[in-house]
């Protein structure tokens, strides 16, 4: 089994710098009693979040609280069916001002997949050189140029003329000079020179990526690079040739990778080169045309021969995110409740193999599979733990479902904690994952019953000596 182990203690304020406070207040009543919580992204590749601070909202709907930033960070907070945002500065103070609360309904909060409503909140007395003020009038006036863009190209098949949209753009805040909108606004116009085509992808990436600063923690930088650099493994392997990207990974060589990417001269700094292949490594884990186990060596060799701190901690945080559905590690946690209102978690069952769907009593195929499922309940159910993920609406439909049916294994439903499905990367139902008695996941995605489960069953059981 493959293993990788990451020295601890790396944070985010550790690896950029120390911190300062930042206050942050507010009074909104329509939020009185609430809890707020105040994130920011601990890096743009992987997008894992990073709390800041938690505080309760008084009986008055006034709150208060601090928060720890190293440099100008984007800060998000969810409000019900929005999320507001807003960019926080080492050592200053912010008045925020919440728009009404618009609670979720219970099938938006039931919907892994529900994006609550992006908005920028307003900053009481904010001055005219902070970024926010800077950000929002920017923001506004590009979301309109943009859209225009995009609806020339789409009139004149592809062709558009943006250079007047990026002047007058330009021409916001530049009295102000502030270094950290003035790189928001640079970025945001090579998302416009993209879109157009007015420069090819090479042509971008050498403008605005080659000998430049890496402003990890931009969002406009930031979204520009990963569009550029999607998927560019697939881009940039050349198969006909002996020395390419594929052999490299295939070798799980970290320098093979490299020598092959400084082919392309933008990529011979070393520190774009590494952020690229942090890149390529998070993207190859959601596709099928590299081995994750050698993905996985590249990440562990970047790692421990990087000396950049900011690469460590995405690694950290791109390894946190993928391994728990590989075979060798522990699942992401789970508990959720039985049609009877109990408790179920995985670590209940160790032991035993844990056969684990997720599926919807509205679907034929999850129908079908469960008349197979109960033959193998009734001949490995001592043995062989089989739980059942509804990922239907309404529980009360579970519960006449499971009333109505002879199945006896465990049926849960997901309502308490929707993020699962996320978090097990579901993407159709059925899905199946078995986990062994040790806890740890042993084939995943798993075969469905009508493929051949038993002869699999069969051989684990075999060789933990269980049957």
């Amino acid at each position: 089994m493959l293993k990788i182990i990451f020295l601890g203690g790396l944070t985010l304020l550790s690896a950029i710098g120390y911190a300062q406070k930042t206050r942050v207040e507010g009074s909104a009543a329509t939020y009185a009693g609430d809890s707020l919580f105040f994130k920011t992204y601990s890096d743009y590749i992987t997008y894992s979040e990073e709390s800041l601070s938690r505080i309760k909202v008084d009986s008055k709907g006034t709150f208060s609280t601090t928060l720890k930033v190293v440099e100008p960070t984007f800060v998000f907070v969810g409000l019900g069916a929005q999320r507001g945002y807003f960019f926080a500065e080492p050592g200053k103070s912010y008045t925020l001002i919440l728009p009404p609360k618009i609670p979720k309904t219970e099938e938006d909060r039931l919907n892994p997949f529900f994006k609550e409503e992006s908005i920028q909140l307003g900053i009481a007395n904010c001055p005219k050189n902070d970024i926010n003020y800077l950000t929002a009038i920017f923001d506004d006036n590009f979301n309109q140029e943009f859209s225009a863009i995009a609806q020339e190209i789409y009139k004149k098949k592809g062709k558009a003329t943006p250079d007047t949209s990026i002047y007058s753009l330009d021409t916001i805040g530049r009295k102000e000079n502030n270094p950290y909108f003035n790189a928001y606004k640079k970025y945001r116009f090579g998302l416009i020179q993209h879109l157009t085509m007015m420069y090819k992808s090479k042509r971008i990436s050498d403008k605005y990526f080659s000998q430049k600063p890496i402003l990890y923690q931009n969002p406009s930088y930031m979204e520009l690079f990963n569009q550029i650099y999607d998927r560019y493994f697939l881009f940039f392997n050349n198969p006909s040739k002996e020395d390419n990207v594929g052999s490299s990974i295939g070798a799980a060589s970290l320098t093979r990778l490299k020598k092959v990417l400084a082919k392309d001269s933008i990529l011979r700094d070393n520190k774009l080169q590494e952020l690229v292949i942090l890149k390529g490594i998070h993207d190859g884990f959601y596709e099928d045309n590299f081995s994750r186990k050698n993905l996985l060596i590249l990440l562990d060799s970047l790692y421990f021969s990087s000396t950049i701190p900011e690469h460590k901690y995405i690694a950290t945080n791109i390894r946190d995110k993928v391994i728990q559905l590989l075979p060798g590690y522990f699942p992401p946690m789970l508990k959720l409740y039985d049609v009877e209102g109990k408790a179920v978690s995985l670590d209940q069952f160790k032991g035993k193999f844990i056969y684990l769907n997720f599926c919807s009593i509205n679907s034929y195929t999850c129908l079908q599979d469960f008349a197979l499922l109960q033959k193998i309940h009734e001949k490995y159910g001592n043995k062989v733990e089989i739980i059942s993920i509804s990922t239907d609406p309404d529980i009360e439909d579970l519960k006449y479902f499971v009333k109505n049916k002879p199945y006896k294994w465990k049926f849960v439903h997901y309502g308490t904690n929707p993020d699962i499905i996320t978090r097990y990367d579901v993407r159709a139902y059925p899905t199946y994952f078995l986990i062994n008695p040790e806890g740890k996941m042993e084939v995943s995605p798993a075969p469905s019953p009508r493929e051949k489960l038993e002869i699999l069953l069969i051989n684990q059981l075999k060789n933990k000596d269980m049957l």
